[in-house]
């Protein structure tokens, strides 16, 4: 029985709260960056997150197979140094086509890092403890970006790109200490003529499409992950236009509108740690079915929160289903990883986990146009409710999956 030990779990805490944490000094500003010094077209600030997703898209196979194929922990590290490269060149060089040569970077850079990470921490503490290095991280990350909210918009107090090159600074920090703290003794690398050689990369390949085709649940992960994306992606598009445009926020305060999205945000972020916490000690995530029956749950409170949201236009319900349903989100996240891990094997784990990111960014580039286009040609209302729709499939496909798990015990 292999060994486990306290310093990856450790580290695994630490390269994900350092992750959120980086991403909210980052995100905190880019946008009013962007519409100050780069660009305020319509069509450019759409494009510029859209050059980003394609490179995800793009680039989560391949890295996703340098990953199983030559090191987990080199492939965090090479990622957390490509986002820290673009950030830098974003937040130094506030020229359009400059940028977009940044997004495209930071895309393969967190490609790099989004199936390797988990794959990694997988086989250092095995699927006994696996689980429970899921929601703690997925806690430690939120507690990171809350902290790192309230010091980016400080910073861009001063300067707006200030936030941004800090942010990539401190990333290509975080990759200079991995060097020396992140071990890897549960993954075994290819042999050395073997890693020389293209065969083993599209064996590899070719191993996780075989185990995707060859289980009917890693096929439903994956487009449970693109419907996720298409819905999740026109709802977090269009709920500040739609609040904005639609509902009268109250003179409680005397707030601007910006403060009360601040205030909502904040909520979220709140409501998600306790959601995962009641998650983490109540929910026997050892067991598939009912991880699956969870999943079953939270998308039904998701959708029903999203066409609330949609119908609406009193402040307080709208406020208080968006957080609801960013929240149920939140915790569904770490939940979904764990089911993944429960039906892949170790040789092919960042490979399918990429699959499974490439798939929710394919779901984001269609839903995004076309839940925006029902936006534009109909009414925000209308989008907003087809967004929440969207999920209606994914509760009758788990519960389907749900009710097979009944009938084959033995799958637990």
């Amino acid at each position: 029985m292999k060994k486990t030990s306290s310093k990856p779990y450790m580290i695994y805490l630490f390269i994900t709260g350092a992750d959120w944490f980086l991403l909210s000094l980052f995100s905190t500003v880019i946008y009013v960056f962007l519409a100050t010094y780069v660009t305020n077209d319509p069509f450019q600030l759409v494009f510029f997150w859209t050059v980003l997703t394609a490179a995800t898209l793009i680039f989560e196979i391949p890295t996703g197979l340098v990953a199983d194929v030559y090191s987990r922990r080199l492939s965090v590290i090479i990622g957390f140094g490509l986002m820290g490269i673009a950030a830098l060149i974003q937040g130094l060089f506030p020229v359009y086509g400059i940028m977009l040569i940044g997004q495209v970077i930071t895309g393969i850079g967190y490609t790099f890092i989004s199936g390797a990470k988990d794959a990694w921490i997988a086989d250092e503490v095995g699927d006994s403890i696996v689980n429970q290095a899921y929601m703690q991280g997925s806690q430690v990350g939120q507690i990171a970006y809350l902290i790192g909210i309230p010091i980016s918009t400080a910073l861009g107090t001063i300067a707006l790109n200030i936030p941004i090159i800090l942010s990539g600074s401190l990333l290509l920090l975080v990759a200079l200490l991995l060097v020396l703290i992140m071990p890897e003794e549960g993954f075994q690398p290819s042999s050395s003529k073997e890693r020389d050689s293209w065969p083993v990369i599209f064996n590899t390949f070719k191993d996780s499409i075989r185990m995707v085709r060859g289980r009917t649940i890693l096929l439903a992960i994956l487009i449970i992950s693109a419907v996720y994306g298409l819905s999740g992606s026109g709802f977090d598009d269009l709920w500040t236009v739609f609040m904005l445009e639609n509902i009268q926020f109250p003179n409680f305060g005397d707030y601007e509108p910006i403060v009360w999205f601040g205030i909502l945000n904040t909520v979220v972020t709140i409501l998600g740690l306790i959601g995962t916490e009641y998650i983490r000690r109540v929910v026997d995530l050892e067991r598939q079915s009912i991880v699956v029956r969870t999943l079953l749950y939270l998308t039904i409170l998701t959708a029903v929160s999203m066409i609330i949201f949609g119908v609406t236009k009193n402040f307080w319900l709208a406020g208080s289903v968006y957080c609801l349903s960013i929240t149920f989100r939140t915790m569904s996240d770490p939940i979904f990883r764990i089911w993944i891990n429960q039906n892949i094997e170790s040789n092919v784990r960042a490979t399918i986990m990429s699959m499974d990111s490439q798939a929710n960014s394919l779901g984001l580039m269609i839903g995004g146009p076309i839940i925006g286009l029902i936006g534009t040609m109909i009414s925000l209302p209308a989008a907003l409710i087809t967004a929440g729709l969207a999920r209606v499939p994914v509760a009758i496909l788990y519960a389907r999956l749900a009710l097979k798990g009944k009938k084959e015990p033995g799958r637990d």
